[in-house]
């Protein structure tokens, strides 16, 4: 099983954090696992491309950890918030479709 927990600030995601694998098929077959990777990666490439954004991440087998320390400035922001809602979006779309193997925590937090 997929857990991605996204934690807001303000209506903002501040981090997401996604662990396991999904189990849908041997692991170099599982389409779960391939999708809900692919929709975190892509965000996070997104993310880096805009000059004025910071993050701290940690990505290794089975497990991302993304905390977002700064959206940028001006239309990096609206840009940025694109980006991470976007992402938010597909990764409830994988969850529908497939809730046996993939779970999405969205959480208000503090900082």
């Amino acid at each position: 099983m997929i857990k991605v927990s996204i934690y807001r600030n303000n209506d903002k995601v501040k981090k997401f954090e996604i662990k396991g694998h999904a189990g849908y098929d041997v692991y170099d077959r599982d389409i779960v696992c391939a999708g809900v990777t692919a929709v975190a990666q892509t965000a996070v490439l997104g993310l880096e491309s805009i000059n004025t954004v910071s993050l701290k991440k940690e990505i290794r087998d089975g497990y991302m950890y993304v905390e977002i320390e700064d959206y940028g400035v001006g239309d990096d922001v609206i840009k940025s918030c694109a980006i991470v809602d976007a992402m938010v979006l597909g990764l409830k779309d994988i969850e529908r479709d497939y809730s046996a193997y993939v779970k999405v925590f969205d959480r208000r937090c503090d900082g």
